[in-house]
């Protein structure tokens, strides 16, 4: 299933991240013992495995290879993070909204979430909105025009995006 990480803030949630099947989240507050950050919730059903720090600190220690990874995963986080800073910081609402779908589509698997060589967009408008730190009357006017332009399509309300042949 789908999982967000969401900072709550007064006037509106932000999405830090999306979390698909086989992904891993919270590791960064069991390795540095902080607080967890921000919240978790499940977008679809989900099977969740939760394992306490102590016997995660120990796997890490026993197994390199398992540490390698996880030290790799931070590494592609960090990447993601700056991604998502450089698309909220992007000027045009237009360009927030594909920079986030474009990220998810990179992200998602293609067998899961596509139909007809398109990207289904698997979240919200809400979420779309929560992620670029625009409001979601924004993000649903900025896609009928990306639709109107052809950058994007949608159908049965789903947000399409084409992959590159």
């Amino acid at each position: 299933g789908l999982v967000k990480m969401i900072n709550h803030g007064e006037e509106h949630d932000f999405i830090q991240g999306i979390f698909t099947e086989g992904d891993s989240f919270g590791e960064p507050p069991l390795i540095g013992e902080f607080p967890y950050p921000a919240g978790a919730r499940a977008i679809t059903d989900i099977q969740l495995l939760a394992l306490p720090r102590k016997h995660f600190i120990t796997l890490l220690r026993e197994h390199f290879e398992v540490h390698l990874h996880f030290t790799q995963l931070m590494c592609q986080r960090v990447l993601y993070k700056a991604e998502v800073l450089k698309t909220i910081n992007l000027g045009h609402p237009e360009e927030r909204i594909l920079a986030v779908i474009d990220l998810l589509k990179t992200k998602l698997s293609r067998e899961r979430y596509s139909m007809d060589n398109h990207f289904v967009v698997p979240v919200t408008r809400q979420d779309i909105a929560d992620m670029t730190g625009l409001r979601v009357e924004t993000v649903i006017r900025k896609v009928g025009l990306l639709a109107e332009q052809g950058r994007l399509s949608v159908s049965d309300r789903k947000i399409l995006r084409a992959y590159e042949p």
